[in-house]
């Protein structure tokens, strides 16, 4: 069994719905699609469907973020009350802290789950809750963010540790914008994807033609495509032109070799600047809604996979197995 026979299987045992690509720098390699888009009108996940990446949008405002650094535009050591001193420990806080998740502030989305919950006692992970989902997947502004984490504290010193929080991204999408005086679609789309052609990609989970789903208990919940247009999670884009992305990661371009080097070096050994790391690969997921998505990259074998998914299965012991079993093959490529 050859590795792209050997990982369609993996995925088909799991009943994967969606589309991945496997690519070098300049060729992709590999790609395939199986299963529905929109289970409604039975519309096929395509190379060219658009699908929600989540939080994997949080490489392209890092990116963004960074060319502004290197254009002297910011400084990564700039303090965040410089831009937004709406938000309460602005003062404590740099851009640096908040591109490498250091910076202790509270994940506005769990303060939105909370919110949501208001006294319900769930039998299952709020994850998988499809009220919450849709809520999360909702159109959060800065203002509603702002009035759910000001009132608490820090969860830690900022810069002691590195810790997984949207709000991090969240913030900084408004400083990208304070600084330049566009929106993030408008700075997205000249800076990267008109660039790249990436002609399909959006920000705006509304934008997606896929629906997305929870599965529950073999039974498909549609949860929409919700309206989502942060800089946290919120771009939809196709498999092709995603993986045009993990090329230009390979290539290094938009920034200089030293600033790729320091995006990829995980801050107390958890994060970069938007990238984490599985096995001997750097990796990034997102999940906004029902939608899925993982980037992969490998600079020593020169290779990235890509992959879109809108089916999220609910205590499947399939997906349980999916897992391990796709980082397995990642190793062996």
């Amino acid at each position: 069994m050859n590795r792209w026979s050997k990982i369609t299987k993996i995925n088909d045992d799991a009943n994967y719905n969606g589309a991945l690509a496997v690519t070098a720098p300049d060729q992709v390699l590999f790609r395939h699609t199986q299963g529905i888009a929109d289970y409604a009108t039975g519309m096929p996940f395509t190379f060219s469907t658009t699908s929600g990446i989540g939080s994997v949008t949080k490489q392209f405002l890092a990116t963004v973020v960074l060319m502004l650094a290197e254009e002297g535009k910011v400084t990564l050591s700039d303090k965040l009350s410089q831009y937004l001193p709406e938000y309460r420990f602005a003062d404590q806080i740099t851009l640096r802290q908040l591109l490498n998740m250091a910076a202790g502030v509270p994940d506005y989305v769990d303060a939105v789950v909370k919110q949501t919950l208001a006294g319900r006692v769930l039998s299952t992970d709020p994850d998988d809750d499809p009220q919450i989902n849709r809520a999360v997947g909702g159109n959060i502004s800065l203002v509603h963010a702002l009035a759910s984490i000001n009132p608490l504290p820090l969860t830690y010193t900022p810069g002691t540790k590195s810790q997984y929080s949207n709000s991090n991204y969240l913030l900084l999408g408004t400083v990208v914008e304070r600084v330049t005086g566009q929106g993030l679609a408008q700075i997205f789309q000249q800076r990267i994807f008109s660039v790249l052609g990436m002609t399909r990609t959006k920000l705006g989970t509304q934008f997606a033609q896929a629906d997305s789903y929870l599965k529950i208990d073999g039974q498909l919940v549609t949860l929409g495509r919700g309206h989502h247009i942060a800089g946290d999670g919120g771009l939809v884009t196709t498999i092709d032109d995603l993986t045009r992305w993990a090329q230009t990661v390979l290539q290094q371009r938009f920034l200089r070799p030293t600033t790729w080097q320091a995006a990829m070096t995980l801050y107390k050994g958890f994060y970069g600047f938007a990238w984490l790391k599985k096995g001997s690969w750097y990796w990034h997921g997102g999940r906004v809604l029902g939608y899925q998505a993982d980037i992969y990259v490998s600079p020593e074998r020169g290779l990235a996979t890509t992959w879109l998914y809108n089916v999220t299965p609910v205590n499947d012991a399939r997906l349980a197995a999916w897992y391990p079993q796709r980082d397995a093959w990642h190793e062996q490529l």
